[in-house]
């Protein structure tokens, strides 16, 4: 018998710093049918106790952006990116989440000189990564439930990701 909601747990799977574009990102603007942007991943490293190695350059985040009534800043995630670990393995990764920042905390987020100094519960930064990989000693990431919180970086994003049981 598996895990039931009241049993279910979580086990630490990586860190990744993920380093964007200095562009980034790249508004588009509000078209007819959303508000999007992009940024363009320009590298970084996974560190865990089961996966580590590195982030791929080229991958990138189509984000769109809103805004609810009382002016909070609200994202939807949409990442793709290929990460290689140590031993020369290709995962590709894809994540969707959301971002969630409220008015107060907007000047500092936005600010890469002050954004490490928020604090971590002035925001809220949640994904659900994908792994798809045909190397078999990773094969495991294929069946594997994830999810992630992210903190803005002075050059990008930090996630911490975890798998369900």
């Amino acid at each position: 018998m598996g895990p039931t909601a009241e049993t279910l747990s979580a086990q630490a799977l990586c860190t990744v710093d993920i380093r964007l574009d200095a562009d980034a990102p790249l508004p588009l603007g509000r078209s007819p049918w959303r508000n999007r942007r992009v940024s363009y991943i320009a590298g970084g490293t996974v560190e865990g106790a089961r996966l580590r190695g590195e982030v791929m350059p080229g991958g990138g985040d189509w984000s769109e952006l809103g805004q609810a009534a009382d002016g909070t800043a609200l994202t939807l995630v949409d990442v793709r990116s290929l990460w290689k670990t140590h031993d020369g393995a290709m995962i590709y990764v894809t994540y969707a989440g959301r971002l969630v920042i409220p008015q107060a905390a907007l000047t500092g987020f936005r600010d890469p000189a002050t954004v490490e100094q928020l604090p971590e519960d002035s925001y809220y930064f949640r994904i659900q990564p994908t792994f798809e990989t045909a190397d078999e000693r990773y094969g495991w990431l294929n069946a594997a439930v994830a999810v992630g919180y992210g903190r803005r970086t002075t050059a990008g994003v930090r996630y911490r990701i975890l798998t369900l049981d």
